[in-house]
C-alpha cells in the first residue's frame, strides 16, 4: 500500500485518500415504500457506526449512516425491526460480508413431515 511518508511516518490520511480514489466503492441504494435511500459504502463508514452494529444498536447505526431526516422518513413509512434486520443483511451481502455482527442468523429450513 502506498502512503505518503511525512517525517518518516506513514500518512494514513493520504493513503486512505489514494485507496478511495483507486477503489470505486459504491453506495448501497435501496427503496422502501416508493422512496429511495442510500447508505454510504461500508469502507467509508465511521468507526462509531461499526461499533454500534457490533453492539446491536442498528437504529443508531442507520441514523448515523443515513442522517436524521432520512431515518425519520423510514420510521414514518412504517419500517419494522424485521425490515431493519433485512436491510443490514442486504448491506452486508453487498459489501461481501456474510453477516454483520449481532444480526439474527437466517432461519434454517426445516423438513416438513409428510
Amino acid at each position: 500500500m502506498t502512503g505518503a511518508a511525512t517525517n518518516g511516518r506513514f500518512d494514513l490520511s493520504a493513503a486512505a485518500a489514494a485507496a478511495a480514489a483507486q477503489n470505486e466503492a459504491v453506495p448501497f441504494g435501496f427503496t422502501y415504500k416508493g422512496e429511495d435511500y442510500e447508505i454510504p459504502p461500508a469502507t467509508s463508514w465511521p468507526l462509531a457506526a461499526q461499533a454500534q452494529i457490533a453492539a446491536g444498536e442498528l437504529e443508531a447505526a442507520l441514523t448515523g449512516l443515513l442522517g436524521e431526516d432520512a431515518y425519520r422518513r423510514l420510521v414514518a413509512a412504517g419500517m419494522t425491526v424485521g425490515d431493519l434486520n433485512l436491510l443490514f443483511t442486504a448491506v452486508g451481502e453487498a459489501a461481501g460480508v456474510e453477516s454483520l455482527p449481532n444480526l439474527p442468523a437466517p432461519a434454517q429450513r426445516g423438513s416438513t413431515p409428510t
